[in-house]
């Protein structure tokens, strides 16, 4: 007769979002620590105009 497998604990159902929002958690650190570096360089807005001037890319005659 075979062996039976040995019985495994219960994983909870909301496992997989604490996971998530530990995810979550490292990735805004992360960034924080990231923007807030002496070495981080502040990033120039985005202008509408110069959005538009790189999206041209010929001028009707």
């Amino acid at each position: 007769m075979a062996k039976r497998p040995t019985p495994k604990k219960r994983r909870a159902k909301s496992s997989g979002r604490a996971q998530h929002s530990e995810y979550q958690k490292k990735q805004i650190r992360r960034l924080e620590n990231r923007a807030n570096s002496p070495y981080a360089v502040k990033a120039e807005s985005k202008s509408t105009k110069s959005k538009t001037a790189k999206t041209i890319t010929r001028v009707k005659a």
